[in-house]
């Protein structure tokens, strides 16, 4: 027999009456307090996991419940007729440090792998059955909303713009994948000399990237790199990676509303700034590989690339958090 000092609640009101809690070895439990009685047995009470030695909560049928601060006896009661033993050998396993540290460094492999390694490659694969509509309809919307803050009109003229229509036809010869590209010229102070790609055949080419650069051929080399992204679809990967990153951390840490933002946008920025880097190695590689088809100079896309970070509109240091990598690195790479 087990007895335990407690406390009786019956589920209507928030009063609590003291009791004596009562465990016969045969499976009865006697709960009693002033002026009442209740008769139960081990079978029909759900005992709580024990949370250090925080009030344990017994359970009855019909909305009742007990709480009692004697945590042992109720581990002894546990034990005896085998009940949440899991739970129980969870709370020894809580208190061992050597198995807290052990399991800690676990969790953070585990996280750190997911985020590394699982979620581009379930990225990888997960993009390959997006529909190329859906594909298609995420450049739409991501150039309308471009064009409210970033993007004006093109300052060039009517014929310099069916030039490079012309020239972009070049690259189109080549592709590998049946996307319904589109080149789309616009002014932007805001980006300077520049371009960038949207998922489903979208690139974006400033008139001031046209101005700086010294040849057609060097502005070809830009619009082959951003192919590159596209063909590879890393705009929708990035989304993607973006979108898992957050729920994998979601997932590991918990209910997401109650996840801080920093806990999971910060991972996101990191792991959208190291794919990022490596989207345009790769990206570099895709032009490298279209020049040697159209037998251009590869010297004239190092040359771009020499001309753009001599302009200071890429970043010319070695910084995790830029969204490129150094320029020099690019330009080794290329070379060799």
């Amino acid at each position: 027999m087990i007895k335990v000092k407690g406390y009786y609640f019956d589920g209507r009101s928030s009063n609590q009456l003291a009791v004596s809690i009562t465990f016969e070895l045969s499976g009865e439990v006697l709960i009693e307090g002033v002026d009442f009685e209740i008769n139960t047995s081990i079978k029909k009470l759900k005992i709580s996991p024990r949370l250090a030695n925080t009030r344990r909560s017994i359970f009855l049928m019909g909305g009742a419940k007990l709480e009692t601060e004697d945590n042992l006896a109720i581990d002894k009661v546990q034990v005896y007729f085998s009940e949440n033993i899991f739970y129980t050998l969870l709370h020894k396993v809580e208190k061992n440090l050597t198995i807290v540290f052990i399991s800690l460094f676990i969790s953070i492999i585990f996280i750190w792998g997911g985020i590394e390694y699982g979620v581009p490659f379930a990225s990888k694969w997960v993009v390959k059955t997006v529909p190329y509509q859906a594909e298609k309809d995420i450049g739409e919307q991501g150039l309308e909303a471009l064009d409210q803050w970033l993007f004006s009109k093109s300052t060039l003229t009517e014929a310099e713009q069916a030039h490079w229509q012309q020239q972009f036809g070049q690259l189109l010869a080549v592709t590998e994948k049946p996307y319904d590209y589109r080149l789309i010229l616009k002014h932007s102070k805001k980006m300077g000399a520049n371009a960038l790609a949207l998922p489903g055949g979208i690139i974006v080419v400033t008139d001031a990237l046209i101005e700086l650069a010294e040849n057609d051929q060097q502005v070809l080399a830009v619009m082959a790199h951003e192919m590159g992204h596209i063909e590879y679809q890393h705009g929708l990967r990035a989304l993607l990676q973006n979108s898992m990153t957050a729920l994998f951390m979601a997932g590991i840490l918990g209910d997401i509303t109650s996840i801080s933002s920093l806990s999971v946008t910060l991972p996101t920025l990191l792991v959208e700034q190291r794919y990022s880097r490596e989207f345009e190695l790769e990206a570099d590689q895709y032009a490298v590989e279209v020049f040697q088809q159209l037998q251009i100079n590869i010297e004239q896309y190092i040359r771009i690339l020499s001309v753009l970070k001599q302009a200071k509109q890429m970043p010319d240091t070695f910084d995790y958090f830029s969204t490129h990598p150094s320029m020099d690195e690019r330009i080794e790479i290329i070379q060799n």
